[in-house]
């Protein structure tokens, strides 16, 4: 039982920051393409993605402690974790400069979704 909570609390955290992170993947797959058919898609994606942006980034803060507590996670990656979202936090609510801001954001999602699939490695 305990295996499997373990599991749907991985899968929680990994779902909900790849969702967190897709809205800054598409904006670089929308820059870098020119196909006319994917961006007409990511248009349709990105208001969605855009709106429910912060929600995810709770809800994975919500199951990251959640599975810390249980002693799920390495205090390693639990505070890599933490911190790239307590940044994503500041960067959203006190931007410094708008360039930089947005810049920062997409690194700390990239790094995010690299932490996140290596829990289970490490």
């Amino acid at each position: 039982m305990i295996l499997n909570y373990k599991n749907i609390l991985f899968l929680g955290i990994l779902l909900f920051s790849i969702l967190y992170s897709l809205l800054y993947i598409l904006r670089d797959i929308y820059f870098a393409t020119q196909n006319f058919q994917i961006k007409k898609y990511i248009n349709k994606v990105l208001p969605f993605l855009t709106k429910y942006n912060i929600f995810f980034l709770i809800i994975t803060l919500i199951i990251l402690i959640i599975e810390f507590y249980n002693m799920y996670i390495p205090k390693f990656s639990f505070f890599i974790i933490i911190g790239c979202i307590i940044l994503n936090f500041l960067l959203v609510y006190i931007p410094i400069r708008k360039i930089h801001s947005t810049k920062n954001l997409r690194l700390l999602s990239y790094i995010l979704i690299i932490v996140i699939i290596l829990i289970p490695i490490i």
